[in-house]
């Protein structure tokens, strides 16, 4: 099959993916629709979005809030929330000139989600694994859209996608599984992608940035003479992931409002404290929102909760409990990565364990026994490198906060990529030693 041949193949697949599931939830959120003048949505943030799109309509502004004539910065009100659904929603009623509506935060994740699905499924085209690219494309559309609500949960696979394209088009680029100005396009996206998901997801931010780094580190070893390359993407990569304080800081300086407390994002330092609460434990530390800001306002003197000071005082207390007792903090985290380990997080499917112990095996078998190069396959060690890294930061993402199924879930794009990968490794493993027959 010809190059050209292929890329027809995943045009068709996107067009049917954009015809079909996406147009399908798309509609579909007509569905809240009926509790937008009833009932607030059921996540307490989103309706302050969409309270803050009304401010944008009437003042201009993004990130705020009009109360009694007065700008109140957004993370006064959606406390520890991170910005990107209300900046995307205030950059829609800024050029519609419409408030939002709960239907409109449901077509946002459903929007979110298909960007993912096609972007990661065109750059796994782009470097040339067609077989991969056509079982996401066959596999991803029920998990990335089989569903979809207002709260930003829903859009977390779409932004884990995103967050996979800088690494692999950067390891891509170096080593000439993409063109040069291909893989300079591609780069440029993923750096795009990745302030995108770190504006809507923070831990998932974090994850890219990471596995960015990692990546360029490990190029950085194989060769050495592209370090000037590899310490530009690493800088922006970095930069990349800043973009949610620009965002705020460029509002600050453009709107004249009330100094904010808050931070107007996630805030890692909370979620690990409040992390070891998700099981019973020795301090009596609660998995809550509230244990958080009774510990606020119990410190001497009291702070102000998710203000820079509190998570600046829950990161001390977190090492605290380390340096007190390290063998309960690692009971507690065990027994938080066995409930994520012995339950699947693709319906139906096998426990999440058994995915990521074949999705080591075999990638640390490909990889010590050269099998990604003696079958042409160099692109399948960058996809599976990736998939596998995503893999165990959510398995750390559950060990540090909680294994909920509405926070692992995003972790499904890598458990559809993997089978893709392994499959296309024995077809063209078979190719190759079928003409010694």
């Amino acid at each position: 099959m010809t190059t050209s041949l292929r890329w027809l193949v995943f045009v068709t697949c996107a067009a049917l993916l954009v015809l079909g599931p996406f147009n399908r939830a798309f509609k579909d959120a007509e569905r809240y629709g009926y509790l937008t003048d009833i009932m607030p949505g059921d996540w307490g943030a989103t309706n302050i979005w969409l309270d803050s799109t009304g401010c944008a309509v009437d003042r201009g502004v993004w990130l705020a809030l009009c109360e009694n004539g007065k700008l109140v910065p957004i993370s006064e009100r959606a406390i520890a929330d991170d910005p990107g659904h209300a900046l995307l929603l205030d950059l829609w009623s800024l050029a519609t000139g419409k408030r939002a509506t709960l239907p409109d935060v449901a077509r946002l994740n459903t929007l979110v989600d298909t960007i993912g699905l096609l972007a990661l499924a065109g750059l796994l085209f782009a470097l040339r694994a067609w077989l991969t690219a056509i079982v996401l494309m066959a596999l991803g559309p029920v998990e990335y859209l089989g569903w979809m609500a207002t709260s930003p949960h829903w859009s977390f696979i779409g932004v884990a996608s995103l967050g996979a394209v800088l690494p692999m088009a950067l390891a891509g680029r170096e080593l000439g599984l993409l063109s040069r100005r291909g893989g300079a396009l591609w780069i440029a996206a993923g750096l795009v992608f990745l302030a995108l998901a770190t504006l809507i997801r923070e831990p998932i931010g974090i994850m890219g940035v990471l596995l960015s780094l990692g990546a360029a580190a490990v190029l950085l070893v194989r060769r050495p003479k592209r370090i000037a390359g590899l310490a530009l993407v690493s800088v922006l990569a970095l930069a990349a992931f800043t973009t949610p304080r620009w965002v705020v800081a460029a509002r600050d300086a453009a709107f004249d409002m009330q100094p904010a407390q808050r931070l107007a994002r996630h805030g890692i330092s909370h979620t690990l404290y409040i992390g070891l609460g998700f099981v019973e434990n020795k301090w009596g530390i609660r998995y809550e929102d509230a244990y958080g800001e009774e510990t606020a306002s119990k410190a001497q003197p009291p702070l102000v909760f998710a203000s820079p000071e509190y998570f600046r005082l829950a990161g001390q207390l977190y090492f605290a409990r380390w340096a007190e007792d390290p063998i309960e903090v690692s009971r507690i985290y065990f027994e938080k990565a066995w409930m994520l380990l012995g339950r699947p997080t693709l319906y139906p499917g096998p426990p999440f364990g058994i995915v990521l112990l074949i999705g080591l095996i075999h990638f640390l078998a490909a990889t010590a026994l050269g099998a990604w190069r003696r079958i042409g396959f160099m692109q399948g060690l960058v996809i599976e490198a990736v998939a596998v890294g995503f893999l165990l930061l959510f398995l750390a993402q559950a060990m540090a906060a909680l294994p909920s199924h509405n926070y692992v879930m995003p972790v499904n794009a890598f458990v559809v990529v993997l089978p893709g990968v392994i499959v296309e490794f024995l077809v063209r493993a078979l190719l190759r030693i079928r003409p010694a027959w």
